[in-house]
């Protein structure tokens, strides 16, 4: 099953963006093979900042990085420019996509999700 995961909002007073984190691990550690991408859109974008606190959520990082299916996450680049963030800010662990790629993923995907 493949399954797309998009975190829209600030990653700051909010806990959609742990939650998300949590439900997506969850849909990576069952016994079904499925593939997630996560998509930093919008507000979102900032979570993929360097220097970002993200302790409360460093845990769940972790456990990505260990897994192959969701050890890259995605950063819309119209969000990044809506947003006045340039490239160069970003944490390692995002790769820059286009709305357009973004698009094709989501609507490739069996589930999508919004946090």
């Amino acid at each position: 099953m493949k399954v797309f995961v998009s975190f829209l909002k600030s990653p700051v007073g909010s806990t959609y963006y742990l939650e998300g984190l949590r439900v997506t691990l969850g849909i990576l550690g069952g016994d079904d093979d499925h593939s997630v991408d996560v998509a930093f859109i919008g507000k979102g974008a900032r979570c993929a900042l360097k220097g970002v606190d993200k302790s409360y959520g460093k845990g769940l990082f972790d456990m990505f990085q260990k897994n192959e299916a969701g050890k890259l996450f995605y950063v819309e680049r119209e969000s990044l420019l809506e947003q006045g963030i340039s490239e160069t800010e970003l944490d390692g662990n995002y790769q820059v996509i286009s709305r357009r790629e973004l698009s094709k993923k989501m609507l490739s995907a069996d589930l999508t999700m919004s946090f």
